[in-house]
């Protein structure tokens, strides 16, 4: 699909110089308003550069959300196949909060969910200042994938090999509070407060 994408880009570029340089050799303004729409269908054509990756639950996607207790605090593990995540590609890592409720538990569901055993599995920690909130879409959390690259820089293992992103359940509720406080919204009684 992409190769197709990209032959069809290379062919509405060639287009695009012919409409132009015909349209200076006949001096014809419908060939100049020919080219001038090609440019719409170069834009459909151009390969998918996204900053933000988007985990979706689909039945083949091979990502599962398990609710586990580590350590006595509850813990949401993200776990999926290695190469899953694009680390050079992206910035943000997006998950639904609806999609936590498709969540299992069990004994060593990680070895389950990521296709090998738990003790060769590279896990990352997920930490608060790592978490925001999507800016246009509700309910949707964003991991910092640079931040989460660059502390592997000190571990023994690399991107490529994690397979797992193990979050505090509490960070990501502090996370999720931010969707219900709006910046600047003043309370009744601040406003009171305000006017005295």
């Amino acid at each position: 699909m992409f190769k197709l994408n990209k032959w069809l880009l290379v062919l509405s570029v060639i287009v695009f110089i012919g409409l132009l340089g015909l349209s200076v050799y006949y001096e014809s303004i419908v060939y100049l308003y020919a080219a001038s729409a090609l440019p719409v269908a170069i834009v459909i054509f151009l390969p998918d550069l996204g900053r933000h990756q988007y985990i979706r639950l689909k039945p083949k996607a091979g990502v599962r959300f398990l609710k586990q207790t580590i350590g006595g605090d509850p813990v949401l593990t993200i776990a999926f196949k290695p190469g899953f995540i694009r680390w050079n590609h992206s910035r943000k890592l997006y998950f639904h909060l609806n999609s936590m409720g498709n969540s299992e538990s069990s004994g060593a569901p990680e070895a389950k969910a990521a296709g090998g055993s738990a003790s060769t599995e590279a896990a990352l920690a997920v930490l608060p200042f790592d978490l925001s909130l999507h800016p246009r879409k509700q309910g949707w959390i964003g991991i910092d994938l640079p931040q989460l690259a660059e502390r592997t820089r000190s571990l023994s293992y690399t991107t490529d090999e994690v397979s797992r992103l193990l979050i505090r359940m509490a960070d990501l509720e502090a996370a999720a509070m931010k969707v219900m406080v709006t910046p600047g919204a003043v309370t009744a009684n601040e406003g009171k407060q305000l006017q005295a």
